[in-house]
Parts: C-alpha cells; sequence; structure tokens
C-alpha cells in the first residue's frame, strides 16, 4: 500500500511516523542510560565533588545530595535539559538543527515560540565548549577566514541599519572594527580548533592569545606569510614553522606545505553559515563549536543519540547560558 502512494504522500507519512516515534523521547532515554552506565553517580555541579549519594526520583529523574556542600540537584542540573518543560519536543528539535534550520522555521515546524526556539538553540550550543580541542598536534595548517562584523538583533546602533548582508566597508576609520577574524587550526588528521577575534587585522598578540596552548611541543605550523604569524612562532620556539604564498596554495619547493585542508573547512564554514541569513557577531564562537561538532560526528548512525550524551555529560551548560542570555536578544514577536 505505502509503495502504491504518490511520493508527496509517501513524504508525508514518513514525517508523520517520525514525529510520533520521537514524542515517545526513545533516543533521549536511551542517552541517559548509556550516561548512567558510564558513570554510578554524578559528581556534584555546584562544588565537583565527588562524595554523593542517590536521593529518589522527582518525576523520573534522578536526584542526589553532596556530603560536602549539602546542596541538592538532579541527573540534569548544569546541562542544557535542565528545567525544560517540553522534553518530548527536544528530539524532533535536534533533528531540525541537523538539517540547518533557521530558528524561525524551527518554531513554525514544531509549533513553539521563536523565542524559545532560539533559548534551546544556545542552551545546546553552550554545551559544546567541551569538544574544543585542548592540543592540536603532528602538522597543524592555520589561517584565518575575514567575516563582516554583524549586529543583528542589536538596537539602538549609532549607523543606519543596512539594506544586504555585504553592504559594508571593510576599513572604515582608524579605530572603527568592522570584520571578525576566524583563526582556524586544522590537524592533518581532522582535529579543528576555531577562534573568532573582531579585529582588522590580526596581530602577533591576537593570535597568541587565540592559540594559547593549543599547539603541543614540536607541532609543525603551516601558515602563509603573515607577518604577525612568523611573529608568533618566533616567540614559541618549541613549534616548527613553515610559511608559504598565500596566491600559490601549495609551496612551490615543497608540495607538502599547502593549507588546502583549511581552505577547504573554510568553504565548509561559508555553506554552513549560510542558510542562516547572516549570524549575530556576538553568539558567533557559538556556531563555529557547533561546525566543529557536527562535522566530528558526521557519518555516524547515531548522531542524535550523541548530541543528548553530549548535553548530558556537561555541568556548565546552563551557567554558560546563563552568562550569555545577559547579553543575548529578546525576541518579539
Amino acid at each position: 500500500m505505502f509503495a502504491q502512494l504518490p511520493l508527496a504522500s509517501q513524504s508525508e507519512l514518513l514525517d508523520e511516523l517520525l514525529q510520533e516515534q520521537e514524542l515517545h523521547g526513545k533516543i533521549l532515554l536511551e542517552a541517559q542510560e548509556e550516561v548512567s552506565d558510564k558513570r554510578k553517580k554524578k559528581p556534584c555541579p555546584h562544588c565537583s565533588s565527588p562524595n554523593v549519594y542517590k536521593r529518589g526520583k522527582q518525576k523520573g529523574v534522578q536526584m542526589y545530595r553532596c556530603n560536602d556542600c549539602a546542596k541538592w540537584y538532579s541527573e540534569t542540573t548544569g546541562t542544557p535539559l535542565y528545567d525544560i518543560k517540553l522534553k518530548p519536543k527536544w528530539q524532533s528539535y535536534l533533528r531540525c538543527m541537523e538539517q540547518g534550520m533557521p530558528i524561525k522555521k524551527i518554531a513554525n515546524e514544531l509549533g513553539i515560540s521563536i523565542q524559545t526556539s532560539f533559548d534551546w538553540r544556545h542552551k545546546i550550543l553552550s554545551s559544546l565548549d567541551q569538544f574544543v580541542p585542548e592540543q592540536l598536534s603532528s602538522e597543524v595548517e592555520c589561517d584565518e577566514l575575514e567575516l563582516p562584523l554583524n549586529n543583528k538583533g542589536s538596537r539602538g546602533l549609532d549607523r543606519k541599519p543596512r539594506k544586504r548582508g555585504n553592504d559594508f566597508k571593510r576599513n572604515k576609520g582608524k579605530e572603527e572594527i568592522t570584520v571578525v577574524q576566524v583563526v582556524t587550526a586544522v590537524e592533518r588528521n581532522g582535529g579543528k580548533y576555531l577562534k573568532a577575534i573582531e579585529s582588522k587585522r590580526l596581530s602577533k598578540e591576537e593570535i597568541t592569545k587565540a592559540l594559547d596552548g593549543k599547539l603541543a611541543d614540536n607541532t609543525t605550523l603551516i601558515t602563509d606569510k603573515h607577518p604577525s604569524y612568523k611573529a608568533f612562532a618566533k616567540g614559541n620556539p618549541s613549534i616548527r614553522h613553515k610559511a608559504l604564498l598565500a596566491k600559490d596554495h601549495v609551496d612551490r619547493d615543497d608540495k607538502t606545505v599547502h593549507l588546502q585542508k583549511v581552505n577547504n573547512v573554510h568553504s565548509q564554514l561559508r555553506s554552513f553559515l549560510r542558510p542562516f541569513n547572516g549570524v549575530s557577531s556576538k553568539y558567533l564562537q557559538n556556531y563555529l563549536n557547533w561546525y566543529a561538532y557536527a562535522d566530528k560526528i558526521r557519518g555516524s548512525k547515531t548522531t542524535l543519540k550523541q548530541w543528548f550524551v553530549a548535553m548530558l555529560l556537561t555541568d556548565q551548560a546552563y551557567q554558560l547560558y546563563g552568562l550569555f542570555k545577559l547579553n543575548a536578544v529578546i525576541i518579539r514577536t
């Protein structure tokens, strides 16, 4: 009977079945069981003490009490799932995020407000800081991607609104910054580190701040001949530096010295950001972490489950989201 349906009806039926299955939250339950198996007791998110004991369940969620600070907390305290009223819709929300849907489109798809859609996205993205690599090693390509400074959602600007995203002047005065530099370091074996910096042109100090402690000893750093990279490498004798002309893409004398991998990452990043019709610069780092994590788990058959496991394993996402919320725009609908 299914095979005899028109393609449009087949697609509609599959969507309805998928949404019905997602409402049961099966993948979230599987993720919770996996996290519980990994750690028998959740350490205290308030003082980080492992000296805790279980104290029953509340609405199906495991409760704990800390012996050191005497505070109560639950399995979801500190995670993006803490104090969420519509958990059954989170599985569908993650599926929409995986498809790269904008905030408003997800809100229409799931029947939630735009503000809720916005808040959920940034709660989820706040949990991804834990997956930023601590260090890169071996051969590392490094370059920067320049994006226009975006004040999307801000109010009270001292300039007229732009008619289009690229309607801006790159160098407007000596002091005013109009661009964001995304410093991108990519290991040849796939590890990625992306850091957004508001800067007209990268200096040695800004590169040092972005890459501080991120390159292991004896790492080979491959860059273009930007003088700031040369100065950075000179101040870090534990790393080897190889440079080439940016316009060449591949060194004329040594074909193993190139920036093709980092250039490919920049191309993928532009494609990743395009559906969002411009990302506000103050939220850009969250989106960079999203791109890096999504790329890391790409090809897995259990991506939704991995997203939930990532959220449940973090204890600081809710606090990070609270800090983010202080500067976040309230969406008026």
